[in-house]
């Protein structure tokens, strides 16, 4: 009886420490623009699947204040309020206001860690976002620091401007997450992992994009390997595992091969692949653009990744099959949870299935 007890107990904890895990949903608002099928606003989100919805992207002036990057979807269409909204669909549900992403730069971000006046504009405007609106928290996503003209520097005031973004936020219960580099080049040229560790609540790792048609050659955007890479490579830095929040893409790499014939792994490519009927931009599938070709499609066991080609077309990306991989691998170093990037580019819709099957399977590994 004393065994089953205790059995039960260790059941019983491990349902809780499962339930307790993140699963940050970004959501990239500018989908709304997107035509057909590939059309994404706040109807299309079940809030349930998610812990954290990350709502993408804010931005800053050069004074360091924190501005509407889309002032007509925020406000007058209203997506900041009706994401906020989802809230009564899951009381449980955290909606954080996202400032920065790839296209924002890293310049602006670099002058305003590095001057105490610029930090202060970004504090209290963040403050005034977060109260204004309703949001739970923030999220800052510098693409990077010491990168992309910034300065060296930018690694010691990236944690400044964390401490002091986390001690403003202590008395209003705000929650502060970072999204980060996350192979070794990047990690170790612009963080100092221990220090920017202790100042957030979660930090985004973003485990994909390691092979782009700029390399020359076909290559998986997210292969096992790399990732487990990465995330030891934080862990061993001084990251603690409760703090790292696995990044999924429900998105592709796609390349346009040099001769049809060679579509392997590693094989010449002379560009990008061509853009996608939803996402319009080369380079770059949505999983929903993805799933309704007839590509023929190879799951590369070495690389725990599929990838598909169709005469000069070729893709690696993930799908539900390598992100059952990617959560045990979570699981297993006890790590804070997933992310994906982005709600707008998993089936949403369904057509190849369930709705959302990549979103499911990551909460089927990590929270039912």
């Amino acid at each position: 009886m004393n065994k089953l007890i205790a059995l039960l107990v260790v059941l019983g904890l491990s349902a809780l420490v499962s339930g307790e895990r993140i699963v940050n949903c970004y959501w990239g608002t500018w989908a709304n623009y997107r035509s057909g099928n590939g059309k994404f606003d706040v109807s299309n989100i079940d809030a349930n699947l998610c812990t954290h919805l990350s709502y993408s992207f804010f931005g800053i002036n050069d004074n360091g204040e924190i501005q509407s990057l889309d002032t007509w979807l925020d406000y007058d269409l209203g997506f900041i309020s009706q994401a906020v909204g989802l809230k009564s669909q899951n009381h449980n549900l955290k909606v954080l206001a996202v400032v920065g992403g790839w296209n924002e730069g890293s310049v602006k971000y670099s002058a305003m860690a590095g001057d105490w006046n610029r930090r202060q504009n970004f504090i209290n405007s963040a403050l005034n976002l977060l109260r204004n609106n309703g949001f739970d928290g923030l999220d800052l996503d510098w693409e990077y620091p010491n990168q992309r003209g910034g300065q060296w520097e930018d690694r010691a005031n990236f944690v400044t401007l964390l401490r002091e973004l986390r001690e403003a936020f202590a008395p209003y219960g705000y929650e502060l997450s970072i999204a980060v580099g996350a192979g070794e080049s990047i990690a170790s040229s612009s963080y100092e992992i221990a220090n920017i560790a202790q100042q957030v609540n979660f930090i985004n790792v973003m485990t994909y994009d390691f092979a782009m048609a700029s390399d020359g050659q076909t290559g998986f955007n997210a292969p096992q390997w790399a990732i487990e890479n990465s995330i030891n490579y934080w862990l061993n830095n001084g990251a603690p595992a409760d703090k790292l929040v696995l990044g999924i893409g429900t998105y592709g790499r796609s390349f346009q091969l040099t001769d049809a014939s060679q579509n392997w792994p590693g094989a010449p490519c002379r560009g990008v692949g061509g853009a996608g009927p939803f996402t319009g931009e080369g380079g770059y599938l949505g999983y929903n653009e993805i799933c309704v070709n007839n590509w023929q499609t190879v799951f590369d066991y070495n690389n725990a990744a599929p990838y598909a080609f169709s005469g000069d077309q070729w893709v690696s990306f993930d799908n539900v099959l390598s992100v059952q991989w990617k959560m045990d691998f979570a699981l297993s170093k006890n790590l804070a949870g997933a992310m994906v990037w982005s709600l707008e580019t998993d089936d949403f819709r369904g057509l190849c299935g369930e709705s959302f099957p990549l979103l499911k399977t990551i909460n089927r590994k990590l929270r039912w």
